[in-house]
């Protein structure tokens, strides 16, 4: 007997999930579980010293080899994850926040409070991320703190123009024409109205300055700012790793790939929200 098809009303329409969709997902997932639970994850010591397997190549045994020391590189990028990711993570996260209710606050009050924000935010953007980031670090220390506080400094005015962008097209909508009739207080306008119209673009936002922080977290340990031996991160294993590159280049390969790996998994998912959540103009003002 034939199955009975479904009104089309009743029918139940899920969205076609691509491959970079499910490779995005997959990687940021797998960056999830090695922020919880990386360290635990390796086969061996992250830091003990094993002189017996120095600089062993790839193999069943150790199949990222081993460096010069000779620790596990697998167990190495396993523990290393987490130092850099949440790094990046925490960065990210405090410089949308700072640039969300910059943006919000420029975008509504506009006039002389829009003008001084965004020339402040301005004056911030003329550095190179990665000077701005060096210069923060190296005058507060390098405190795991101060790290993130020196990479949210980067974001904070790009997510800070983004979101402001948005919010001084939507300040002159109808929606918010009738909260100021009724009388709202401008912080009520501002976190009940307009933010939950942004809320798409801030998500969108954030999954792209993860990639961003994961980048900027590598440089600053690969400079010796940030993160400290014996601690392992990605990109100080890739400094430690360079000056045995000719005969050992898996001290290299493998963390550049990590890197790679998560810079690639937060894109492809920052793209995937893009179209399927960044609404201009939000979804709703009428």
């Amino acid at each position: 007997m034939s199955g009975v098809a479904l009104p089309a009303h009743r029918r139940i329409v899920l969205p076609r999930l691509g491959v970079a969709d499910l490779a995005g997902a997959a990687i940021v997932l797998g960056m999830v579980m090695l922020i919880l639970a990386g360290a635990s994850l390796s086969p061996y010591s992250a830091t003990a010293f094993n002189p017996m397997h120095s600089l062993e190549a790839p193999s069943l045994a150790f199949p990222f080899g081993t460096d010069e020391f000779g620790r596990d590189v697998f167990s190495r990028v396993l523990a290393g994850a987490r130092p850099t990711l949440l790094l990046a993570v925490g960065a990210a996260a405090l410089g949308v926040a700072l640039g969300t209710v910059t943006g919000l606050t420029a975008g509504y009050r506009q006039g002389p409070v829009d003008e001084t924000i965004m020339r402040f935010m301005d004056a911030l953007m003329s550095f190179p991320g990665l000077i701005l980031a060096m210069l923060v670090v190296v005058m507060l220390g390098p405190a795991p703190i101060n790290v993130v506080a020196a990479i949210a400094l980067v974001f904070w005015p790009r997510s800070a123009r983004l979101v402001r962008s948005i919010v001084v097209d939507l300040a002159h909508r109808e929606f918010i024409e009738a909260a100021r009739s009724r009388g709202e207080r401008a912080s009520f306008i501002l976190f009940r109205e307009l933010l939950p119209n942004v809320l798409p673009i801030i998500v969108v936002d954030f999954s792209l300055r993860v990639t961003s922080g994961v980048l900027l977290a590598a440089s600053l340990a690969y400079l010796g700012i940030g993160v400290t031996p014996p601690t392992p991160a990605w990109g100080l294993m890739v400094r430690d790793g360079q000056q045995f590159i000719e005969i050992a280049p898996w001290l290299v390969v493998f963390p550049c790939l990590a890197i790679a790996l998560a810079s690639i998994g937060t894109v492809l998912l920052g793209e995937r929200l893009r179209h399927r959540l960044a609404l201009p103009g939000g979804g709703r003002a009428q």
